[in-house]
């Protein structure tokens, strides 16, 4: 027994003096090693939620530009729309006033016609009237060659109508 309680003894004293040694110059390093390490993991994560936020903030901002992309596409489509609305009705405009012009041009040139008809059938009328009248005096009237003369000259003006 008094052998084990030696072994004893020298495997704790052992023991005891390879702690100290690893305390001395391994376990400063060590936990060094592993502060760094939670740091570096730490600045890791802080990075992370950095990126994360700048992320959330350029989806935001991504977000406001589609929408105000949206309204101005929105607002140039009406305003399209508004002129496209204007040049119709100009246009329509326009093609009223030269279709009324053109109208209004061809009731006078038919006016004019007309009155240069009437002047025509007038002309005509007195022309055949001074015809029948030089016939009748050339001619002895009687009743009969008053009548046909007459007869004539009315024939004479429905075949000018």
């Amino acid at each position: 027994m008094n052998l084990e309680i030696q072994q004893i003894l020298t495997q704790a004293l052992g023991f005891f003096i390879l702690l100290f040694i690893l305390k001395k110059f391994a376990w400063k390093p060590l936990l060094a090693l592993l502060e760094e390490r939670r740091e570096k993991i730490s600045s890791e994560f802080k990075n992370i939620e950095q990126v994360k936020s700048e992320l959330s903030r350029l989806e935001e901002d991504y977000k406001a530009k589609l929408a105000d992309i949206d309204t101005q596409a929105r607002l140039k489509i009406q305003e399209a729309i508004a002129e496209a609305q204007r040049i119709s009705i100009e246009i329509q405009e326009k093609s009223r006033d030269e279709a009324k012009k053109t109208l209004d041009k061809a009731k006078a040139n038919i006016e004019l016609e007309i009155a240069k008809a009437r002047v025509d059938l007038r002309n005509q009328v007195a022309s055949i009237a001074i015809k029948a009248a030089e016939k009748v005096l050339k001619e002895e009237l009687n009743e009969e060659k008053h009548r046909r003369l007459v007869m004539g000259f009315i024939e004479d003006l429905e075949q000018v109508r």
